[in-house]
């Protein structure tokens, strides 16, 4: 069953090199059902948004959706597809424009969207969804959204990172996991393009790795890799 069946889309979905591949929304919609997140911010709008919006919107329960992305008019786009499907409600879903410009992390420099712009009415981000900025921005582009939201990432967050097979993201993932001592558990996301889960619980004594697939029957199997302690 495709995607636009398993959410009752009016519309068909235009896959296109620059959206994320159908597997990894798969397992975005799965993550959705199983964790049950309240407030979702997403760097990188497109499909996703809609993907993410209709799941919630079938589950029946109160969210708070935000996303973030830098190019205006793909977020009109983004609105836009929203409205066509019915699914777009200003009091639940905010669509934030935010420019790139320069931020210093440690005396490195990278382009990120406005940090001024993240403000939420809430206290703890339950499901972060990196697919932003651009990854041809500078090196390691979306290194800096645990700096940036890090107050908002608490005990019971996740965080899942699109792109994961690229040499940057593969860096920022094994960078946050250094950097942050309550990331407790690590999934590696196995789709064409690779993802990144990375789950925030008490401080870490053991540190659980592994590396999440797609069967044949479209079902996600998790194969454990090690217990490293940190």
């Amino acid at each position: 069953m495709s995607i636009e069946q398993q959410l009752n889309l009016k519309f068909p979905i235009y896959w296109n090199d620059s959206a994320v591949e159908e597997k990894y929304l798969i397992y975005l919609i799965y993550k959705i059902i199983v964790n049950r997140p309240i407030n979702i911010v997403e760097l990188g709008s497109g499909i996703s948004s809609l993907v993410i919006i209709k799941t919630l919107e079938k589950l029946g329960y109160s969210y708070n959706f935000f996303s973030v992305d830098s190019d205006a008019l793909f977020l009109e786009e983004t609105k836009k597809m929203l409205i066509s499907e019915g699914v777009y409600d200003e009091k639940k879903v905010k669509l934030i424009f935010s420019p790139i410009t320069d931020i210093t992390i440690d005396g490195n420099i990278y382009k990120w969207y406005r940090w001024s712009d993240f403000n939420f009415n809430f206290e703890r981000i339950d499901l972060l969804f990196v697919d932003g900025p651009q990854g041809s921005l500078c090196k390691n582009a979306r290194y800096p959204a645990m700096h940036i939201l890090g107050k908002y990432l608490k005990k019971g967050s996740m965080v899942l990172l699109h792109d994961a097979k690229r040499e940057d993201e593969t860096e920022i993932v094994e960078s946050w996991e250094r950097e942050n001592l309550i990331v407790s558990r690590v999934y590696k996301i196995e789709t064409e393009r690779g993802g990144a889960e990375l789950h925030f619980d008490k401080p870490r004594q053991n540190h659980e790795k592994a590396t999440v697939f797609l069967d044949e029957d479209n079902q996600y199997k998790s194969e454990k890799h090690n217990k490293a302690k940190n």
